[in-house]
């Protein structure tokens, strides 16, 4: 024991050394942490999907997955067909007359528009795809039948969904987007596949520029086309 304890003193800085590393590997790891808890609390998840169906009589669920509440400034529609692409404003919802309503303050405020805050945890129906398609296509003179198929030769082939977003005490706004493509069984039943297996987040600088050029889009006339920039 003796001969194990001048052994210890004679290298009491070596094992000072080691247990000096040990509490910095320890701390490295405890504010890697502390940093990757901090960054999910400021990273935006916004979730859009459909549900009650995968057809075009779903409805549009956007769910906001983030730590802190969302204000949904705008959400766009781009309709993909054989010949062009087009995109509308559908933030404002309409009714049976296709008018915004006069008498908006008898109303709920989420029957006349979807713009609003969103918390954590919470969602929003954003309508139904047959609801969002026949507004873009009604704004841009295109023809469908009672199943939402295009009565001229053009051919549908997707529908994305687009929201921009200001996330939290942030002023510069985010965006999030999905898009589903439009498929048709034997029996001609129109059904929506989601393109990717989860919604993509713009919440970095070079992805938010992407949302001012949709914020820029919808403030410019449509061309005789309908077509906008990606």
């Amino acid at each position: 024991m003796s001969n194990l304890w001048d052994w210890i003193q004679e290298n009491a800085t070596v094992f000072s050394g080691l247990t000096s590393v040990g509490m910095l590997l320890i701390w490295g790891v405890y504010l890697q942490l502390l940093l990757h808890n901090f960054r999910m609390q400021r990273r935006p998840q916004i979730i859009i999907n459909h549900g009650y169906g995968r057809g075009i009589d779903s409805r549009c669920i956007v769910s906001n997955m983030s730590q802190s509440a969302v204000f949904v400034d705008s959400i766009i529609v781009k309709l993909e067909t054989s010949d062009d692409q087009y995109v509308t404003d559908v933030t404002d919802t309409v009714d049976e007359q296709g008018e915004g309503g006069s008498d908006v303050d008898m109303k709920e405020l989420r029957q006349v528009t979807r713009q609003g805050p969103l918390g954590s945890g919470e969602y929003m129906n954003a309508g139904t795809f047959r609801t969002l398609l026949q507004k873009v296509a009604s704004e841009h003179g295109i023809s469908v039948d009672d199943s939402c198929r295009p009565t001229g030769e053009v051919g549908f082939s997707s529908i994305e969904i687009r929201l921009i977003m200001i996330f939290g005490a942030e002023t510069s706004p985010i965006g999030a987007s999905r898009r589903f493509n439009m498929k048709y069984d034997d029996a001609e039943k129109l059904s929506l596949v989601p393109e990717t297996i989860g919604t993509q987040q713009l919440g970095k600088r070079r992805q938010r520029l992407k949302v001012r050029r949709w914020q820029r889009d919808l403030r410019m006339p449509l061309d005789s086309g309908g077509k906008q920039e990606e």
